[in-house]
Formats: C-alpha cells, structure tokens, sequence
C-alpha cells in the first residue's frame, strides 16, 4: 500500500482524531469478528490496520496543534472521509439552527470553513 502524508490544521486535531478513534474501535470489532469465523488472512489484515489506527491516534494525542500524518492512502482516506462526513452533518444543524435564529451566521461559516479545509485535506490525497 502506498504510504502519503498530510498536514492536519490544528483546528481540525480533534475532529479527526474523533474519526481515528470511532474506526479503531469498528476495526477491533471486525477483527474480533475475523477471529470467531477463523478467518486467519482477515484478522491479519485488520490488525494491520489496527496498528495504523494506534499510530495515528498517538499523534493526534499528543497536542491541539498542527500534526502531520502518515499513513496508508486507504486508511488516510478513510479518516478524513469520516471526517468530512461528521462536519457535513454539522453544518446541515448549524444552518437548520441558524435558520430558526438560534445560532449567530458566524458560527455557520466557522462549521463551513472546516468541511472546506476537511475537503482541501481529502483532495491533496488524490493521485
């Protein structure tokens, strides 16, 4: 698997490792799962990813400022994929709340930024 880096903005620290964080544990379930159905080459591969997963969150732990991070293209993907999804959610509640007056037109453009930069993070991963 090809390995390629990006540069998580420090604002974004916690929204990924939050992505890190919920595909590490379905990993662990599937790997558990791989093990009862005695699927040898599976459990493998999902340890693999397990052990990536661990690296990346141990990154994204260590502060709130900008990390760099390296990895598979697949499991980065995934990350800032899940990422990206979370923060289009976000910004749907954001603008929903807005809309109806109980939230400030800033704080739709902050939860816009970022589905933008998640976005810009995503497209740096393209071959």
């Amino acid at each position: 698997m090809t390995r390629v880096s990006v540069e998580v903005p420090a604002e974004l620290v916690s929204r990924v490792r939050e992505t890190v964080l919920l595909l590490y544990e379905a990993t662990a379930e599937s790997l558990h799962l791989a093990l009862r159905a005695g699927a040898p080459d599976e459990a493998h591969m999902h340890r693999a990813r397990l052990d990536d997963l661990d690296d990346l969150a141990r990154r994204l732990t260590r502060s709130e400022r900008a990390t760099a991070l390296d990895a598979p293209r697949e499991l980065l993907h995934d990350v800032l994929y899940g990422a990206l999804i979370d923060a289009g959610e976000r910004l749907a509640q954001a603008s929903n709340a807005c809309w109806r007056g109980e939230l400030p037109l800033d704080r739709v453009q902050e939860t816009a930024e970022e589905v933008l930069e998640l976005d810009a993070l995503l497209r740096e991963l393209s071959p």
